[in-house]
């Protein structure tokens, strides 16, 4: 699992999913991060066939990887806060820093007992104008999500708000993200993921502008400290990427802040 030297690559040109761009592609679940853990994930991506010229001020995507950390410090029962760094390279520009963004999220405890998983996400941040047209964006999530004995079922109806860049203009932008896997055993989980963006709530954009794309996706359990997420796709309209390969590797750490007297 000592994957995060490797080059994890990613078929992922810059239309596709409008929300999460190309630097974090994940249907979240509504599980907290424990009191006191802090999850360390890494999401990763190389565009093979993306922009070759640089388009309202902002750079191609073609042959650039991209690298964003995400580091997630679970704080109660139910809340934690999430922070993004996202990266850039390509030949001839090196690494570059391409934004940081914020992500506190409150959820439904699990001695609540309710009949399914909920959690509220507020993604925002900033992104350069060299990497996004939009730079200021608010991302909410809200995240319902279930499981049934080998059964697990998710859905993000994700809304999000560009608040300096053209975006403005869109207001509220429609961004559904659904999964639904099964264990084959206690170890490997198959499932399908499926990435939309519909365009603007006070009206959808034609199907052919559209984004929607549908991700074949197993999830290795080797270890309650782990994460590991590889998927691989196709876009159902000619507006999103033909295909694309997704991974992502996180890891778990305990610093032990029950003993410390963290709030509960």
């Amino acid at each position: 699992m000592r994957l995060s030297s490797l080059p994890i690559l990613f078929f992922l040109a810059s239309p596709f999913v409008h929300a999460q761009g190309n630097y974090e592609v994940q249907v979240y679940g509504s599980e907290m991060t424990e009191v006191g853990h802090t999850m360390v994930e890494l999401h990763s991506n190389f565009t093979f066939q993306g922009s070759k010229e640089t388009i309202n001020g902002v750079r191609p995507t073609e042959h650039a990887l991209h690298e964003t950390l995400e580091i997630t410090q679970g704080f109660t029962k139910w809340f934690e806060t999430g922070f993004y760094q996202f990266t850039s390279y390509r030949p001839g520009e090196g690494f570059q820093w391409v934004g940081s963004h914020i992500r506190p999220r409150v959820g439904v405890p699990e001695d609540w007992n309710w009949p399914v998983g909920v959690s509220l996400s507020a993604e925002f941040g900033y992104q350069r104008h060299a990497y996004s047209e939009d730079t200021w964006t608010l991302e909410i999530r809200p995240i319902i999500d279930k499981q049934i004995d080998r059964w697990y079922f998710c859905f993000n109806p994700v809304f999000d708000r560009a608040f300096h860049g053209p975006g403005v203009g869109q207001g509220l932008v429609f961004s559904p993200n659904v999964k639904i896997a099964y264990d084959v055993t206690k170890k490997v989980t198959l499932g399908m993921e499926y990435y939309g963006s519909t365009g603007s709530i006070r009206g959808f954009d034609p199907i052919s502008e559209q984004q929607h794309a549908v991700m074949p996706s197993i999830d290795l359990n080797l270890s309650k400290n782990w994460e590991f997420n590889f998927a691989a796709g196709v876009g159902l309209t000619g507006a999103t990427d033909h295909m694309l390969v997704k991974m992502i590797l996180g890891r778990r750490f305990d610093f032990n802040w029950k003993k410390t007297g963290a709030v509960h």
